[in-house]
């Protein structure tokens, strides 16, 4: 199969799309996470473990994966991480992190911060 071959304006056209694209993605990112954390507020706080960290190649962030125990057994969650500030702790793979997590469903939980 023959690789593809962009068009010089094609280039260009896609270098001046993807950042426009980037931010819409990333306002829509940051009002779900504020809906979430204000739906959130009132459920337990917990520690979890980051597992795995996965760049997202598209986009300037990463998936955060993590496991953390709510009434006595194991869950795991996830939580796209967006490079806001060069100055924010960023996770690592073995931090301890805090969350919140629904008592009524243990498998929903919100990213809060790095412990």
């Amino acid at each position: 199969m023959a690789g593809l071959a962009f068009l010089p304006w094609e280039e260009w056209l896609a270098r001046l799309v993807h950042p426009l694209v980037v931010v819409i993605r990333r306002r829509f990112h940051r009002s779900a996470r504020e809906r979430l954390l204000a739906e959130s507020q009132s459920w337990p706080e917990t520690e979890g473990t980051v597992h795995q960290i996965v760049w997202d190649i598209s986009n300037p962030r990463e998936e955060i994966m993590y496991s953390y125990i709510a009434k006595g057994e194991y869950y795991s969650g996830s939580a796209w991480i967006w490079f806001e500030s060069p100055n924010e702790r960023q996770p690592h793979v073995g931090d301890k992190i805090k969350l919140h997590y629904n008592q009524q469903n243990p498998e929903e939980s919100v990213f809060l911060n790095v412990a």
